[in-house]
């Protein structure tokens, strides 16, 4: 039972990256929910082995591709009102270039 269950999240994670979720799913849930945890986990992580702030960004950065790469797969399929689709690519370019920024100027 245990392979079973390793496969679907091996699935539900590949749905994702291939923009399979709705926009909304893709955005709100991966984009904030799933990041926030994920943030946390970092600084949790990295307060423990004695990270500076300066690697947080740097380790949130996969995290903040793979958000990237998937949410905007699934604006492109998205199919409703066109906005939510440029919003939402706007908002993926933003994360990006400000991810990349703090980066840049902690290291």
């Amino acid at each position: 039972m245990k392979k079973k269950r390793k496969k679907i999240n091996k699935n539900y994670f590949k749905k994702f990256w291939d923009g399979n979720f709705s926009l909304p799913v893709s955005y709100w849930l991966f984009g904030f929910v799933y990041s926030f945890i994920i943030g946390l986990v970092i600084i949790f992580i990295g307060m423990i082995i004695g990270f500076s702030e300066n690697m947080w960004g740097v380790l949130i950065l996969p995290w903040t591709i793979f958000w990237a790469v998937g949410c905007w797969r699934s604006a492109d399929k998205y199919k409703g009102l066109m906005l939510w689709q440029v919003l939402a690519k706007i908002s993926i370019v933003l994360s990006i270039i400000q991810g990349l920024a703090s980066i840049v100027t902690e290291v």
